[in-house]
């Protein structure tokens, strides 16, 4: 036969080749995306121990010049509101910036409405506005910002309910001193992820829909930092004494309601 007489491949790849190759592809993606998810999971959550730590540390910082004490949070509201004031003293020992009061899990909660709650901004205002914040010291003790942890320290009155304890639990407290604290510095809890739930139930609680005056404002849940689908999948703590550990969420308890109300219920 002639060299013409065979039939020629041509380049390029069959209809069934190219099906073949997608479905490799498609098998290879499904089995990687949820590793890769784990893994940016892992890393927000290291950001987040970091964002305890300096917080903590700020602390630390000011209660060397203080014999210890802190500076009280001037509103007693939840536990996720603190004050102007209080933020500017932490920001000033601590040398960072407003992102560190926020945890990469949650980028949502991390808008300058938040930030500036007090001043009953816009959902959509710029993270530089024009207005600029109060400077009255008064004013600023009695503003509060929304942050994205749950602080444990006392109020200057002193908050009324204690935090819940399991029967034969140990006892938890809000924190008024670095150095003067019921239990050993490295066991006393000083701040703790944001986690909330719309029910007190560990089986049914959803994490994602907690409601308060976000939701009023702006439409918005209160939601838990590091969740998975509805349920947390537990929280960074962080200690007096500097250190920070990963809490799973099986050996979380439900500690506190906000007003007395079943809805949200914070745990930690």
């Amino acid at each position: 036969m002639g060299k013409g007489c065979g039939m020629r491949r041509t380049n390029g790849f069959t209809l069934i080749e190219l099906l073949v190759v997608i479905a490799i592809l498609a098998l290879l993606f499904g089995i990687l995306m949820p590793a890769l998810r784990i893994a940016r999971e892992q890393g927000r959550r290291s950001v987040c121990a970091q964002n305890q730590k300096n917080s903590v540390l700020g602390f630390v910082m000011y209660g060397h010049d203080y014999d210890g004490k802190l500076p009280l949070n001037e509103v007693d509201r939840w536990l996720f509101d603190i004050s102007y004031w209080t933020t500017d003293i932490l920001m000033a020992s601590g040398g960072f910036d407003r992102h560190v009061f926020y945890c990469p899990s949650n980028r949502k909660r991390d808008r300058t409405c938040f930030w500036r709650y007090g001043e009953g901004l816009p959902w959509d205002t710029e993270d530089h506005p024009e207005r600029p914040e109060p400077t009255a010291e008064g004013t600023r003790k009695n503003l509060h910002r929304i942050v994205g942890y749950f602080w444990l320290i006392d109020t200057k009155q002193g908050r009324s309910q204690q935090p819940l304890s399991p029967e034969g639990g140990p006892p938890k407290e809000w924190v008024r001193s670095m150095i003067k604290t019921k239990r050993p510095p490295a066991m006393t809890e000083f701040i703790t992820d944001t986690t909330c739930s719309n029910g007190t139930d560990r089986k049914t609680a959803d994490f994602t829909t907690a409601t308060g005056g976000v939701l009023s404002n702006w439409g918005e849940y209160d939601r838990s930092n590091h969740i998975k689908n509805t349920r947390c999948t537990g929280t960074n703590v962080g200690y007096v004494d500097g250190h920070v550990g990963w809490r799973p969420f099986d050996e979380m308890q439900h500690r506190w309601f906000a007003d007395q109300r079943a809805n949200p219920g914070f745990w930690w």
